[in-house]
């Protein structure tokens, strides 16, 4: 089991977008994977249209309360979720003293059987986010091709290493930045990319994820990636982000789009 955290604290770069469409990706493609929303909106649960206020279900508030009693749920046979709501709110400022809750509860708990771990977090530098780095193996920064977006990169790198060596055997991987929102259209993106390739070197993600009208329409309609077309761009850009994931991971996978048309 290996487990990865999406995080960037500036708001609208398409964190759930990427945990929803990937995880969906891995779990279509046999890879069993478990999507922890640490949010308090708990905009993954809404974008897979679960109740993220069922009360039977376990949740991001009770790892953080170290309550194992509850199922977690499942949305196909591969991926499971447990989902956030504004209760976790109470989590958010908390100093982490004596090692990481989250990460206590995750090793303790019956997760083993999952091949992959999801954490979605808060657009914030925060405590949520600290136990996302602290219970993860890997972690990914995404930002929109805009160069105010290069400092936002930067502090979130900060916060991370910061996060990282206050903790005692904590130490994730910092798998990278992926651009996200891309327009090539705009004058500026070359210049922009080629920056961000210049200072980031390896760590800036080949795979880049087009601006599109269906990726962003997509959580209204209930929809991810694989329900779109085969020949749909930003399918075909969503598995190759899957697979160079899944490869900096070093994890022995290699998937396919399998067609539904």
């Amino acid at each position: 089991m290996k487990s990865l955290s999406i995080i960037c604290q500036k708001g609208g770069v398409g964190k759930t977008t990427i945990v929803v469409n990937i995880g969906k990706i891995f779990a279509i493609n046999g890879i069993k994977t478990l999507i922890i929303d640490l949010d308090p909106q708990g905009n993954t649960s809404t974008y897979l249209d679960f109740d993220k206020n069922n009360e039977f279900i376990l949740t991001s508030q009770d790892l953080m309360s170290g309550n194992k009693s509850k199922e977690i749920g499942y949305l196909h046979e591969n991926m499971a979720i447990i989902p956030s709501n504004q209760s976790i709110l109470k989590f958010n400022n908390e100093k982490i003293l004596g090692g990481s809750v989250l990460k206590k509860t995750i090793d303790s708990f019956e997760f083993k059987d999952f091949d992959v771990i999801l954490f979605d977090t808060p657009p914030t530098m925060s405590s949520l986010v600290q136990e996302a780095l602290s219970a993860s193996d890997f972690y990914l920064i995404p930002t929109k091709p805009e160069f105010l977006a290069i400092e936002g990169v930067s502090q979130a790198m900060n916060f991370a290493k910061k996060s990282i060596s206050n903790q005692i055997n904590i130490n994730p991987v910092f798998l990278g930045v992926i651009l996200n929102q891309v327009d090539t259209r705009r004058s500026s993106y070359v210049d922009f990319e080629n920056e961000l390739s210049y200072l980031l070197a390896d760590k800036l993600l080949e795979t880049k994820i087009s601006n599109s009208v269906d990726i962003a329409d997509s959580p209204y309609h209930l929809k991810t990636v694989e329900d779109f077309k085969d020949d749909s761009k930003s399918k075909i850009e969503f598995y190759q982000l899957a697979n160079e994931i899944l490869e900096r991971m070093n994890i022995n996978e290699k998937i396919t789009q399998q067609s539904h048309y």
